[in-house]
């Protein structure tokens, strides 16, 4: 079985994964790290056009994009990460190992896809958001987890970064909803939101 945690980044999808691999023990991949392999083999120019999203600065007047455009940008690192992930995932599914992906690079249409082709038996996902600024804003501000490298931003960088994962979200949630694919909103109770969401995942 492949687990898919897929989403908007700053909404706990790492934090779910971990919890879920320890649940099945299955092994864990992150897709930043499959990102980071993929990067160390291009050109610039390969790297800009597959992987355009700049990041955000820790100057606000620097991050110029809409919350919008760094959602197209986004996708775009997605879907050049797919090639990637089908490795991986038919690696795990060949061998008949559990595995549990999460990353900003699963998005419903390519989850959709998956599903089509190895059936609901091999491939299980859910989608996680925020779509409210200021619960994600205040949840970066307040999550003093080393994984969160966030914490000491400039708070207008952080309100930047909290309207992004909204937008982002809500294009999550319209797409994981027209795939007929769980997506399940952040709430301020994360612990009964993990509870919520590993029930969705592991089909209790």
């Amino acid at each position: 079985m492949v687990y898919l945690i897929g989403g908007a980044p700053r909404v706990g999808k790492s934090i779910i994964a971990r919890r879920l691999a320890q649940e099945t023990g299955a092994d864990l991949i992150s897709t930043d790290d499959l990102w980071s392999e993929s990067v160390k083999e291009l050109t610039e120019s390969e790297r800009k056009e597959k992987y355009p999203f700049p990041g955000f600065s820790g100057t606000a007047s620097e991050n110029t994009l809409t919350s919008d455009e760094l959602t197209r940008l986004q996708l775009i690192e997605a879907a050049s990460l797919w090639p990637e992930l089908d490795e991986v995932i038919r690696k795990a599914i060949a061998i008949d190992e559990p595995l549990v992906i999460e990353g900003v690079h699963l998005i419903p249409e390519y989850v959709d896809r998956l599903i089509a082709e190895f059936g609901p038996r091999r491939i299980r996902a859910v989608f996680v958001g925020s779509r409210d600024v200021a619960d994600v804003a205040e949840g970066i501000a307040k999550n003093t987890s080393s994984d969160n490298w966030m914490k000491d931003a400039n708070p207008e960088v952080i309100s930047q970064l909290a309207a992004f994962v909204a937008a982002f979200s809500a294009h999550i949630k319209t797409e994981a909803e027209r795939n007929r694919l769980k997506y399940e909103e952040r709430t301020k109770d994360f612990e009964g939101d993990i509870k919520t969401i590993l029930s969705m995942v592991l089909g209790e």
